[in-house]
């Protein structure tokens, strides 16, 4: 086999696993996002829910003034925030509605 030959041959193992590992990642953080997304019904508090939220390995979270709501919205990097969780916390700091699992 002439050299050539084996470069193109080890790009494209690389690009493949390159691949597989990406879409690993992608998956690794919908479940994330999906699982901890059931966690948070009506009633459970902000420092719960935060507290949650802070042990998850892909996770990124931002909370929103939303009227009379604060929004927690929680999503991954890892697959381009293509799956969110939406969670919405009253004025007495308690999740005001169940948490809606959004893909998108």
């Amino acid at each position: 086999m002439e050299k050539g030959a084996i470069i193109k041959l080890l790009a494209g193992l690389v690009a493949v696993l390159a691949v597989a590992v990406l879409l690993f990642y992608w998956d690794l953080a919908r479940k994330e996002v999906k699982f901890l997304c059931g966690n948070f019904a009506e009633g459970v508090s902000r420092g719960s829910v935060l507290r949650q939220l802070d042990t998850g390995n892909q996770l990124r979270y931002r909370e929103q003034p939303d009227g009379p709501l604060t929004v927690i919205t929680v999503d991954s990097a890892w697959n381009f925030g293509c799956y969110r969780c939406v969670i919405p916390i009253n004025a007495a700091g308690r999740v005001d509605s169940d948490a809606r699992y959004e893909p998108r």
